[in-house]
């Protein structure tokens, strides 16, 4: 790579780094140093981000020339330097485990760039048997999406509690006036046959005041909790968001809370206004009502896997879509390139076959939602984007062939 390329990834991938982990996330300054590897609800989450945020940086600093007994120092340095500076900023949480997963992340972005020429140059039937690797790689982790992000419902009984005080979420300030499961009066009591209302998809219909003004975090109106007070649902409102959250195998390995949610479904209701919203699992998905106005066949796709690390729910609908079409793409260019290199085989026609049967087969096993267009298109990025790059590569060599023979002429 030119130098100053690799250099400019260095600068914005600090830049990254340190946007990612300088910005104010709460109200409150830490109350000091954790010495924990990890831990919080989304413990598992937060390592795998920080294992991750530290790549681009030792793989730039290593295409740079910078040597590896000189970069894994630099990116403990970063990571020490933006912990030290968490103590000041409200909502963060200074840690040595982040220190450690970050400077593990530097090294294993060195690594990526000493063994390129083990796994990325590749003969042609180590490719094909690469591309096919990959290509199960990615169903798996589609599949395992799936399987994550399927409600689990716990043993009952449950009971119903309204404008619950949770950690890390806000607080409701309208009044919640009335609760019902399927036509049932809920009256913060408990729900012997709670699992079985909401096995058959009865609605948890919630009466509530407006607040003064929408809030700024996800607030309960009204939640269900089994014996151990596992939030088995919740419905919720966040800004003029309408949003469900369910409890599934991502919350028990401690993975983020990914909600559903109706965007705006709120925007037309006035402070101190009366609502009914509802919330039930319907033949195609989840829905959700407000008033007259109702919305189904919510649900995760595929492309959702990336929600599970790191999932901002402030991003706009077309931002998500974007980065699960770049999620789709990131986890098939290995099938498109290494496909490539191998040439016209079994193996290689076997690896794309493979990738476009599980966007097909894995939602309707695991009961995501029917893969959409725009993940199709990131699947086609995939595949299409390492030869589309290699035929631009062919071409500018020989326009520079044809240069350097008119200059000799």
């Amino acid at each position: 790579m030119n130098r100053r390329i690799a250099w400019a990834v260095v600068a914005l991938s600090t830049l990254f780094i340190l946007i990612a982990t300088l910005h104010v996330a709460g109200t409150a300054l830490p109350p000091g140093w954790s010495f924990d590897l990890t831990s919080g609800d989304a413990a598992l989450a937060e390592l795998i981000q920080n294992l991750l945020l530290f790549i681009p940086l030792g793989a730039s600093l290593t295409l740079a020339g910078i040597r590896p007994l000189r970069t894994v120092p630099i990116g403990t340095a970063l990571s020490f330097s933006v912990e030290f500076l968490q103590q000041w900023i409200p909502g963060r949480d200074p840690s040595v485990g982040d220190i450690v997963s970050n400077t593990v992340s530097t090294a294993l972005g060195i690594a990526l760039v000493v063994a390129a020429t083990r796994w990325l140059w590749t003969p042609p039937q180590r490719s094909a048997r690469q591309a096919l690797g990959m290509a199960v790689a990615a169903v798996l982790v589609w599949a395992g999406t799936g399987f994550l992000l399927r409600p689990i419902l716990p043993e009952p009984p449950y009971r119903d509690v309204w404008t619950p005080r949770f950690s890390l979420w806000g607080h409701y300030r309208g009044t919640v006036l009335a609760a019902r499961l399927d036509g049932t009066t809920l009256s913060q009591d408990t729900i012997e046959n709670g699992q079985a209302l909401l096995k058959t998809g009865q609605p948890l219909q919630v009466t509530a005041v407006a607040a003064s003004r929408p809030p700024h975090r996800t607030c309960p109106l009204v939640a269900l909790l089994d014996r151990k007070d596992t939030k088995v649902l919740v419905l919720s409102v966040d800004g003029t968001d309408l949003v469900v959250h369910s409890h599934m195998k991502a919350i028990e390995l401690t993975l983020e809370d990914v909600d559903l949610r109706w965007r705006n479904a709120l925007a037309r209701v006035a402070p101190q206004d009366t609502f009914v919203a509802q919330t039930w699992r319907g033949e195609h998905g989840v829905c959700l009502s407000l008033n007259s106005d109702r919305r189904c066949g919510l649900g995760y796709t595929i492309g959702d896997g990336w929600k599970l690390i790191y999932y901002p729910a402030d991003f706009p609908a077309w931002l998500d879509s974007l980065i699960n079409l770049l999620w789709i793409a990131g986890w098939t260019v290995g099938v498109g390139y290494w496909g490539g290199r191998a040439g016209k085989t079994g193996l290689s026609y076997a690896a794309g076959l493979v990738v476009v049967v599980g966007m097909v087969a894995v939602p309707l096993v695991t009961g995501l939602k029917t893969t959409p267009m725009v993940e199709w298109m990131g699947l086609i990025a995939g595949l299409t984007s390492p030869l589309v790059a290699r035929e631009v590569a062919k071409l500018r060599r020989r326009r520079s062939g044809f240069k350097h023979q008119a200059a000799s002429f």
